[in-house]
């Protein structure tokens, strides 16, 4: 009996040592997009986060679907569902990983999407707030604010609006 338990013991070991490594599937995940094997990679990344979720990849994973999402090169989406993936994506960097290097980029640029390409103002109101709330002194910060000032003007009302505070400035 002893035997049959060694055996197993040493075949669920091989088995495990057989699995690629976080990086060797974020790696292979990067081939793909370099081929432009888009959705195969997305599955790739997707695998890379669920199966080391609180690995060094876990976060970067999920920030390149979102990416890949935002850049409209997966097939079989129109634009509008592209861009809800690459919010949906983006938030997902800033919920699970706020410590991710990128994690203040994925929320402002949820909030851009919402606003400059959906045209979802209120939902963008909130994403641009609670930016400002978590990352004050972000490089985006200042960007965000003008977002907000802005909110669901035509590049002509910006422009006026702007020469408006110039005049009234002088």
């Amino acid at each position: 009996m002893k035997s049959y338990f060694v055996f197993f013991s040493l075949i669920v070991l091989f088995l495990a040592g057989c699995s690629k490594s976080e990086k060797d599937q974020f790696e292979e995940a990067n081939r793909l997009v370099q081929e432009k094997k888009y959705t195969e990679a997305i599955s790739a990344l997707e695998k890379v986060a669920k199966e080391f979720p609180t690995g060094d990849f876990a976060a970067k994973a999920y920030y390149e679907v979102a990416k890949l999402y935002q850049a409209g090169v997966v097939t079989g989406l129109n634009e509008t569902a592209s861009q809800e993936k690459a919010v949906e994506y983006y938030q997902k960097v800033f919920v699970n990983y706020p410590k991710f290097e990128s994690a203040p980029s994925a929320l402002f640029m949820s909030g851009f999407i919402q606003a400059n390409i959906l045209g979802k103002y209120n939902e963008a109101t909130v994403t641009y707030k609670k930016f400002l709330q978590t990352y004050p002194n972000s490089e985006l910060a200042d960007d965000a604010k003008v977002e907000l000032d802005n909110m669901g003007l035509s590049p002509e009302e910006i422009v006026a609006k702007h020469q408006t505070q110039f005049t009234i400035k002088k």
